[in-house]
């Protein structure tokens, strides 16, 4: 089972608001996963996908007041691979491309918050739950990364993109192709045995 998920914006290192950055880029993901969620396997989740059901393999983690759902969880026995596609204004090679922090700010945005002192101030609360990819990182069994130079700087100007105009080094634009894979076939998982 493959899909893709799609994020413009910034991708910062060591922000100075962490939570709020995160937050951000896991609102940019949020939209694409509950669309996901309409589609058959997917859409067979959506009974468990609410506070306390009686029988599911998908937590909704209730953290610092929202309701986020990850669609990959222990539970459900489904681990995934990732493929990420990193493209940035920086040209390739130079030392300010810092993979390996980046790598580790996006594995933040698509897991669920563990505590509410990772949900940014910001964070909307009334919109219903929250989709994450993932409940934890550690359901990534590969991951691997490509980074390229983005030869598009104009996609940015777009007003909604969250992307301040002094900031073009932090701008990119970046694909994850999510693979998801069982980990032990249930009954709840056996749609995703494809």
């Amino acid at each position: 089972m493959k899909f893709k998920l799609l994020y413009f914006g910034e991708l910062r290192t060591n922000p100075k608001k962490r939570a709020q950055h995160i937050t951000d880029i896991r609102m940019q993901f949020h939209p694409q996963l509950k669309k996901l969620v309409e589609y058959s396997p997917w859409n067979n989740l959506g009974k468990y996908m609410m506070p306390n059901p009686t029988k599911s393999p998908v937590t909704t983690k209730h953290i610092g007041g929202v309701d986020f759902n990850p669609i990959i969880t222990p539970n459900l026995k489904l681990i995934a691979e990732l493929d990420i596609q990193l493209m940035h204004p920086e040209i390739v090679g130079v030392a300010r491309a810092d993979i390996d922090n980046r790598v580790k700010t996006l594995l933040d945005a698509l897991r669920c918050p563990q505590n509410e002192h990772e949900i940014g101030e910001n964070q909307p609360k009334n919109i219903g739950p929250i989709y994450t990819l993932l409940d934890d990182d550690h359901l990534v069994t590969r991951l691997s990364v490509n980074t390229s130079h983005f030869l598009a700087p104009d996609m940015f100007d777009h007003k909604d993109c969250n992307v301040p105009n002094n900031t073009e080094e932090e701008r990119l634009f970046l694909m994850v192709d999510v693979n998801v894979r069982v980990g032990e076939g249930t009954l709840e998982n056996l749609p995703f045995m494809v």
